[in-house]
């Protein structure tokens, strides 16, 4: 359960650039200013129920990308011993009150190139998901929003957002400042009750 728990926040990552599901348009902190957390580099695994097995590999992004940002690149592999490549992730840490973010996006050749070209600015960067994450030992642990929490966030006018797809999808639209604030004094009723673990491939 918990595999396809993960494999469904990074499906839902790789489809912000459709705008089918994502968190923001903005990222918690500038990752210009980041620090990257070497905790995350290498490779890590998380195995499920059914025998599917995710793994993530996680490195720096290099280039003219910010420091902080690392690219993970990401297989599914089946049962039946087939491997799937899905779509490799950029992202970089935020810490806010001593809790740890990722800023998640999607980090296809085509994106990289862009990147690579225009450099990481708002106008080359696609919405953003966010996760919040622990290092602990070998063991990372990772929480997506809950959507409804942050629908009835928007709504109740908390912070700014707004809604896509005929109201089914909610957004926020805030500033950085603004957001990292909220997301600090919301605390875990903003994030999902479903905890993946992966564990480090040694």
């Amino acid at each position: 359960m918990r595999a396809k728990r993960l494999l469904r926040l990074l499906s839902m990552a790789a489809f912000c650039l459709l705008f089918t599901s994502c968190d923001s348009t903005v990222p918690l902190s500038d990752p210009h200013t980041s620090t990257a957390d070497q905790r995350l580099a290498g490779a890590w695994q998380i195995r499920g129920e059914t025998g599917i097995v995710i793994d993530c590999r996680f490195a720096p992004a290099g280039g003219k990308l910010p420091a902080s940002v690392f690219r993970v690149a990401v297989s599914r592999r089946k049962p039946d011993g087939t491997t799937e490549q899905l779509d490799p992730m950029l992202l970089f840490p935020t810490t806010i009150g001593g809790k740890t973010y990722l800023n998640v996006t999607v980090g296809k050749d085509e994106k990289m190139k862009l990147l690579e070209e225009k450099g990481w600015t708002p106008e080359t960067i696609p919405p953003i998901f966010f996760l919040r994450y622990q290092v602990t030992e070998d063991t990372l642990t990772v929480q997506g929003i809950d959507g409804e929490a942050k629908k009835r966030a928007i709504q109740a006018g908390k912070v700014k957002g707004e809604s896509f797809d005929g109201g089914f999808v909610f957004m926020f639209t805030d500033t950085t400042e603004n957001l990292a604030k909220f997301i600090a004094a919301a605390g875990d009723d903003l994030f999902s009750k479903d905890v993946p673990k992966l564990q480090r491939v040694k």
